[in-house]
């Protein structure tokens, strides 16, 4: 009867060890979550080491160009509209907005008065007068650098994690106290179910190795086959982003696998340590 009540309780303490570690993955997987996928500040440098400011500022540049040809009028009249400064400030505003689940508020009134003010200076330096008809055409042509100006500094994929952002918060408020309290209960049931605590503590630390192992070996094979590099995506600058951001999130997941397998080594040694308090007593 003892040796089928010492299977029974073995079978359970694995049944329960098997549970701690789904549980010790989910919370690796939330944090990588936190630290890596939806990490503002790590995106937005992955953004700026993309080139993202400077090619935008220059395609801005060439279709403003386009439409001033268009209408008879010199791409110089351009200068001081779309610089590179602007581009920065606005694109960086827009971003943190839109990760802080805002609606962005995309100002073109600087965009606006500077060109209006190098039309308007040109037309007068060339005699030319600002006819009621003129000046319809000058606020068109405006209105379309200001349109597309809006329209290219959007990042599609900023909007996408700006959203699932938003659920994710929401979310990890129940789940991380939930999770964390169920880790909790089977944990003390694994070391109350034993005479010894050492090999309740044993069986947390398989739950602990296994879930950072998954979590570790999953990510490090993931960039030994550089799996970020399928990514071919225009323009240049979002491939160069979303290569740089995938990279980084699988790296945070292969840190956080590397810290679970640190946190089971000093689980072995509280093991340890616990074995020999008994033994001595």
């Amino acid at each position: 009867m003892k040796g089928n009540s010492s299977r029974i309780k073995d079978f359970l303490c694995c049944i329960f060890s098997f549970q701690l570690s789904l549980l010790f993955l989910a919370l690796i997987i939330l944090a990588g979550l936190h630290f890596g996928v939806f990490n503002d500040r790590i995106i937005l440098n992955k953004v700026n080491e993309s080139n993202y400011y400077n090619e935008v500022q220059k395609e801005l540049n060439s279709r403003a160009s386009v439409m001033m040809e268009e209408t008879g009028l010199s791409a110089e009249l351009l200068t001081g509209v779309i610089t590179l400064e602007r581009v920065y400030i606005d694109g960086k505003y827009y971003m943190e907005d839109v990760l802080a689940g805002k609606e962005p508020a995309m100002k073109t009134d600087k965009i606006r008065d500077t060109l209006k003010q190098n039309i308007e200076g040109y037309l007068e330096d060339n005699n030319i007068s600002l006819t009621e008809e003129l000046n319809i055409g000058v606020n068109a042509l405006i209105s379309r650098v200001e349109q597309e100006y809006k329209r290219e500094l959007q990042f599609g994929f900023i909007h996408y994690l700006g959203e699932y952002k938003v659920y994710y918060r929401s979310f990890i408020k129940k789940a991380i106290p939930v999770i964390s309290a169920l880790a909790g209960a089977i944990s003390f049931m694994l070391i109350k179910m034993h005479g010894y605590r050492h090999r309740g503590i044993r069986y947390i630390t398989y739950a602990m190795i296994s879930s950072g192992c998954i979590t570790g070996i999953t990510a490090g094979h993931l960039l030994l086959v550089k799996a970020y590099d399928g990514i071919q995506v225009l323009p240049e600058y979002y491939n160069r982003f979303l290569t740089n951001y995938f990279k980084w999130d699988i790296q945070v997941f292969l840190y956080l696998g590397g810290l679970g397998i640190l946190l089971s080594i000093l689980l072995i040694i509280l093991t340890e340590y616990v074995k020999n308090q008994a033994t001595n007593q």
